[in-house]
Order: structure tokens, then C-alpha cells, then sequence
């Protein structure tokens, strides 16, 4: 009996399963009755002689002893000596003798396997009818000796493997449902090993016939059977072992030969790459390389087949089926022959292309942040020095004559102020540190606003469409800054269509979910969105559009600060940009802003304060201002205007000087700079406030954190961005000192 040919617990049932179904519960029992049948049918005219006796008693110990050492190669399949002891016994014992070496075999088997009853009843079955079928097969061939025995032994081998495979296959099929390929009973390896050792069967039955002394000689030569189907189960083993972590790794693999083609890809090779593996096989992996990878990983693949290295790893870029580049962590292995000599490579690719790409973004963001951070103290100082120039220019154009050299020189220097006004405003846009005033608002409205005034901005050539959604939901920001955001984009589509085009703002609602966009938030926006059908970019412009100062246009036509300053607003009104472009087809910028949805409970004002009583000086206009600034030539600026309006004014150049001032004199205002050395004028007002809560406050600075806009601010407070004018800061003081 082959163990090829036995029917295991895991094989057909399994542990969990009693029942068989009614079909392979029938099917079995058919085949039992025609193995008793076939049994008694042949028994009566062919009774044992005394030889044959002789013979069944030297067969049976080893038949008994064979299934213990069954060496399993897969599922269904194993392999032992018995089946060769019971093809000898085909050909040299009668039918019931046969039936012997089948029973002799079961005990052995049934304990090596402890399987269900009804599987040792249908493995005794099989074996019987297969056994009586290859005794009827060699007994029809006949033959004692010479070529008649061996066709008789052929007959007796080949029939009972089919026939104990067909077996075992049909109940495999109504038990199982296992289809012949899937059993594995019909494989090369199966039919091969079992008709090895059917014909080792044949060889025992010559030497039985011709001297059954013999028969325990051949032991070693079966004994050597065995440990080769050992070391081939073990080689299957481990070949299956290996093909099993090849196909299964979760990176992709490949074997290449010495000159660069895919001998054998994975599934996530496949995948990686978008090829299956009829197209890879054959492929050299140089054509598959990204062109600005190439010339490096050549040489490292090239040095590992020559024998000079055993191992490299790299960042190598592939370009997949569909045109996407894949960058992967690139690892190779030479595999030598028995002689040392470079026979394959074992490649492994891991796709890190999301990792680099988020590696990216983060990079991005943190030199955009860091130049943010510049632009936020440069602008900061320039507004001071542009404070100072702006306010001198003023003084002096109070004395110059009309008409004269000096007042048309002077107005060129305040134009001049304005515009560099204007620039560092871009520069504090885009670091996030420009001044805020937030109201809820609906975009639909500011798009309509801005709608009469782009039209004319943008040229004749240029078509410009809106797509408003009736149902937007409202946004809180500074209505100012947005104007400022439509107005860039709108400009800069235009610029991207020097032969006209079509520019398209569109609103709408956006809800972004979990994984759907790892650069921005999950939650309920609404989006903003400029279309145009211009040039486009490439990625390397696309990698610095939002720089300050970078620009694609002649120096004549832009500062490079427009989408830098867009990137800065939306950013500090909490927002997010996304962009899309392909060069010849147009580029789309899409503004992200937090939905509003929950309806603004008004912060209720404070109760008013009792007025305090006036003196006689402060009603006549007159008061006393404390002037903290750091800086000494706003110091000095400061100080003039408001002694030339009639206030008596006291400097300190820091915070701590300020609060000891104020110790010793009763202050009316204090105007202070908000980001000053040591005590800020945060802290400062703070620490006035708390002795006397009827104090006035006029914050100055050349960038804040965070809003100022006057209902953020509290009672008997202002805000003056720097630049301001002598008039703007004369003004604001008046205004606080007319509140009780």
C-alpha cells in the first residue's frame, strides 16, 4: 500500500468534522463491498501452498514495519516501503494471503495517523481492491520467469497506483470536493514515487521466486529507498518553504540573472509596478529604472555580479506600467554556485514612495515656516524704520513751501514709504504675523464683491466664470484678507495665459474624512477654488510657488510675493491650500477654510465702568501718556507727535522702566510696542491695569500673534499697526480719551 494513497485526518475530514457526506458515505461502502466481493471471489481456487506460506511469513514483518517510517510530502501524499511488499506479494502470494499484507500494514498506519474510524476503514478498503486488481492484472499477464515476469510485475505496479489514486481521488471529490488537481494524487512527484517503489515491489517478487532466502538482504537497498525519499521530502519541503516566503513577502522580490533580467517576480513585485509577471519575466530591470536613478544603480549592480561585493542597498526610483515613479529601498544579494562563482541575484524592493512623500511635505513646511519666521522679523524691523521715515517725512512736509524742490522731494519719499508699506504687509502675510480682524461671513459674497472688479483686472482675452453653491455653509475670517486671496489667484491665472483663456472661481463644501488627505485636517470646510487652462507647472516650480520671492515672470512684472502671501493668510486664518498642476494643461488652486457651523454666541460686553472723575487738563484734551518703545527712533517719533498735540509724554525705552514710571506718576494712556526685551506690553498693560483699571491703551507693533480686531480687544484699548501716521496715532489717542 502506498502511503501516497492514504487518505489522512487533514486530508479529506478533519478533526472538527465526524460526518461523512451521504455521497462519500456511500461511495466508501461500495468500494468495501467490491474489495469483499473481489476477496471472496478468488479465495476458493486459489489456496496457499506450503512456499507461499514461506513466503507471506518473511514478507510480513517488514509490510507490518513499513508505515511507521511513511515520510509525508504534502497533504495527501507520503511515502513508505509497504507498497513495495504488497506489489511483490501480487505476484508471488494467492488473494488471501494479499489481503494479509494489507491487514499487516493497517495496524502501524493507524497508530502512526490515529485517524477517524471510517478513514481506516476506507484506507483497508482501498488498499484490498487495488491489491486484488493488481493480482488479477499480473495473473492475467502470466508469465514464471524472464519477460513474462516483468510484464506481469509491470501490470501488477502500474494498476494498483492507478487504481489506489482513483480511489483516494473520487472520495477526496465527494468528501472534500477536492478536484483531482488539487489533491496532488495525480502529480508528477506522486505517480513518480509510487511506481519507484512499485517496481522495487517487482524486484522483491524476482528475488522471492527465485529464492525467498534472499528477501531479508534487500533490506539496506530499501532501507536506502527510504532516507532518498527523506532527503526529497525535505528538499520539497524547503523548496515549497521558500516559494511560500517568496510569494507571500510584503515587499517586492525578484530574482534577477548576472546580466539583469527578472527570472521570478512576486505578487508585490507585480503590484509595485503594475506589470503581471508574463510581462516581467525576461524584463531587463535597467528599463524599468527611473532615468535619473539609472547610472547609479548599474554600478552597484554591476560591482555585486562581478564578484566584488556580496551585498548593496540604495534609494532607487522605478517607473511603474502606467507611467507613476514608485521610490523604493532597494536591497540585492549575489547567490554564488558550489565552485563560488556568481550564479543570480536575490533583489528586494520596500515602496516608501508615501514615506518620502510625506518626508517632503514636512520638509516643506518647515522651510517654509523657518523663511516665515525671517520674513516676520525683517518686516518687523523695516516697520520701524519705515514708522520713522513716514513720520519725519510728514513733519517736514508741514514746513516745506507748496510747489517748492524740497515738498516734491519729500512726496517721493512718502510714496516711496507706501510702497514699502505695502511690501512688508505681503511679507507679514505670508509669515502669519499680519493683523487679523475675523467675522463670519459667507465666501459667495466676497466672490460676488470682487467679481465687477476682476473683469476689468484681468484683460479682454481672459473668460472669467463663477460657480457659486447656493447652500455654503459660513466661514469666520477677515473679509479683507480674503479679498486679498481671490485678487493673487485671479492675477496670477492670468499671468499664466498670456494668449487667453478661461479662469473659473467655484465654492463649494467639502467634508474630509480619515486617510483622505494626510496634508489637511479631518473636518467640514469650504473650499475656494481657481481654475485655469494656462501653461501649467512642473514639479519644480510646484515645490516653490508658495516661496517669497520666487517667481516664473520677467522682474519687471511680479515681486514673487502673491502666492506667498495667499499661503500666509490662509494658513493664519487656519486654512489650507492644495494645488494641481501639469504642465499644458492649467494649474487649480483650492482653499481649504474651516465651516463655521455653529451659530456665534456674541461675547457680551462688559458692564460700563463709573466714570472717574476728569480732570481739568484731560477734558480740555490734554493728558498724560506714558510711551513704552524699545525702539529709540520710534521712541523719539512718538514723543513729538503727541507733545505737539498738547500731551505730556513720558518715555520708557523698555517694559520694566515703564511700570517703575508709572509708580511715581498717575498715568491717563500708555502706548507701548508689543514685542519689546524683558517685560512685553502685553505684560505691561496687565501689570498698569491692575492698579488702575480705567487706564487707556494703545498697542503698537510691526506684526502680532493672533487677532486684534476692536471686539477682540478689551474696553479702552486700540491697536496701531506699524507703519502708522502721525495723524493715525494722534487720532486713535483722541478717540480713547473721549471714552469714560
Amino acid at each position: 500500500m502506498s502511503g501516497t494513497a492514504v487518505a489522512d485526518q487533514t486530508g479529506w475530514q478533519s478533526h472538527r468534522v465526524r460526518m461523512l457526506p451521504r455521497s462519500a458515505a456511500l461511495y466508501g461502502v461500495l468500494v468495501a463491498a467490491t474489495a469483499l466481493a473481489g476477496t471472496l471471489g478468488a479465495t476458493p481456487s486459489n489456496l496457499p501452498t506450503g512456499e507461499q506460506w514461506t513466503l507471506f511469513a518473511l514478507l510480513l514483518p517488514f509490510a507490518a514495519l513499513a508505515p511507521l517510517f511513511q515520510v509525508s510530502v504534502g497533504r495527501n501524499h507520503g511515502f513508505h516501503t509497504g507498497l513495495a511488499f504488497v506489489v511483490a506479494g501480487t505476484l508471488v502470494l494467492p488473494p488471501v494471503l494479499l489481503l494479509g499484507l494489507v491487514l499487516a500494514l493497517q495496524p502501524a498506519q493507524w497508530f502512526r495517523d490515529r485517524s477517524a474510524w471510517y478513514i481506516r476503514a476506507f484506507n483497508l478498503s482501498n488498499y484490498s481492491l487495488s491489491a486484488l486488481v493488481a493480482w488479477t492484472a499480473a495473473s492475467a499477464v502470466g508469465g514464471e520467469a524472464g519477460g513474462g515476469f516483468a510484464l506481469a510485475g509491470l501490470a501488477a505496479a502500474v494498476s494498483f497506483v492507478a487504481v489506489n489514486h482513483l480511489l483516494l481521488a473520487i472520495m477526496l471529490r465527494l468528501g472534500r470536493g477536492h478536484s483531482f488537481r488539487q489533491s496532488g494524487l495525480f502529480s508528477l512527484t506522486g505517480l513518480s514515487g509510487d511506481l519507484g517503489l512499485a517496481g522495487l515491489g517487482v524486484a522483491l517478487g524476482a528475488f522471492a521466486h527465485l529464492n525467498p532466502w534472499l528477501l531479508p538482504a534487500l533490506v539496506a537497498p530499501l532501507v536506502l529507498a527510504h532516507r532518498s525519499f527523506s532527503t526529497l521530502a525535505l528538499l520539497r519541503e524547503s523548496e515549497e518553504r521558500f516559494r511560500t516566503m517568496f510569494e507571500s513577502a510584503p515587499t517586492g522580490s525578484l530574482l534577477l540573472s548576472l546580466d539583469g533580467r527578472i527570472l521570478a517576480a512576486n505578487r508585490f513585485a507585480n503590484t509595485l509596478l503594475g506589470y503581471d509577471d508574463a510581462e516581467l519575466l525576461g524584463t531587463a530591470t535597467s528599463a524599468l529604472r527611473h532615468p535619473d536613478d539609472a547610472e547609479a544603480v548599474d554600478e552597484m549592480f554591476s560591482s555585486l555580479t562581478r564578484g566584488e561585493r556580496d551585498t548593496f542597498r540604495l534609494e532607487a526610483r522605478y517607473v511603474r506600467k502606467d507611467g507613476a515613479t514608485v521610490v523604493t529601498h532597494l536591497g540585492a544579494a549575489l547567490i554564488r554556485d558550489a565552485d563560488g562563482r556568481p550564479d543570480y541575484v536575490i533583489a528586494m524592493a520596500e515602496d516608501v514612495t508615501e514615506q518620502r512623500q510625506l518626508e517632503e511635505r514636512l520638509r516643506q513646511s518647515q522651510k517654509l515656516e523657518a523663511v516665515g519666521r525671517l520674513a516676520g522679523g525683517v518686516a518687523h524691523d523695516f516697520n520701524n524704520m519705515l514708522t520713522a521715515i513716514g513720520g519725519y517725512t510728514d513733519f517736514a512736509l508741514e514746513h516745506a513751501a507748496p510747489g517748492s524742490p524740497l515738498r516734491s522731494d519729500l512726496d517721493e519719499i512718502r510714496k516711496a514709504t507706501e510702497r514699502a508699506t505695502l511690501l512688508t504687509r505681503q511679507l507679514l502675510a505670508f509669515s502669519r504675523k499680519q493683523v487679523l480682524k475675523p467675522e463670519l461671513l459667507n465666501l459667495n459674497g466676497i466672490v460676488l464683491e470682487l467679481q465687477s472688479m476682476l473683469r476689468p483686472l484681468i484683460g479682454e482675452d481672459v473668460v472669467l466664470t463663477t460657480e457659486l453653491d447656493p447652500a455654503l455653509g459660513p466661514i469666520e475670517a477677515d473679509p479683507g484678507q480674503l479679498h486679498q486671496v481671490v485678487m493673487n489667484l485671479v492675477v496670477n491665472a492670468r499671468d499664466a495665459m498670456p494668449e487667453g483663456g478661461r479662469v473659473s472661481i467655484e465654492t463649494a463644501n467639502a467634508d474630509v474624512g480619515e486617510g483622505d488627505d494626510d496634508a489637511i485636517e479631518p473636518g467640514r470646510y469650504v473650499t475656494l477654488t481657481v481654475r485655469d487652462d494656462g501653461e501649467g507647472m512642473d514639479e519644480a516650480t510646484l515645490a516653490q510657488i508658495f516661496e517669497p520671492f520666487f517667481t516664473t515672470k520677467e522682474s519687471a512684472k511680479g515681486t514673487g510675493l502673491g502666492l506667498a502671501t495667499v499661503y500666509g493668510i490662509v494658513k493664519q486664518s487656519g486654512g489650507y491650500v492644495a494645488v494641481e498642476s501639469e504642465l499644458g494643461a492649467g494649474s487649480t488652486f483650492t482653499i481649504y477654510l474651516r465651516r463655521a457651523d455653529e451659530a456665534r454666541v456674541p461675547t457680551p460686553e462688559p458692564a460700563p465702568a463709573v466714570p472717574r472723575s476728569t480732570e481739568p487738563e484731560e477734558a480740555a484734551g490734554r493728558a498724560v501718556v506714558l510711551v513704552a518703545e524699545d525702539v529709540e527712533v520710534v521712541r523719539g517719533l512718538v514723543h513729538q507727535v503727541l507733545a505737539g498735540d498738547g500731551h505730556e509724554v513720558l518715555l520708557a525705552a523698555g517694559g520694566e522702566e515703564a511700570a517703575e514710571l508709572a509708580r511715581s506718576r498717575r498715568i491717563d494712556v500708555l502706548v507701548t510696542d508689543l514685542a519689546m526685551p524683558g517685560l512685553g506690553g502685553r505684560e505691561l498693560a496687565e501689570r498698569l491695569r491692575a492698579a488702575d483699571p480705567q487706564l487707556r491703551v494703545v498697542f503698537m507693533s510691526g506684526y502680532a500673534e493672533g487677532a486684534y480686531a476692536p471686539e477682540a480687544l478689551p474696553p479702552r484699548t486700540a491697536f496701531l499697526q506699524k507703519p502708522f501716521t502721525s495723524g493715525e496715532l494722534t487720532g486713535i489717542v483722541r478717540e480713547l480719551l473721549a471714552v469714560n
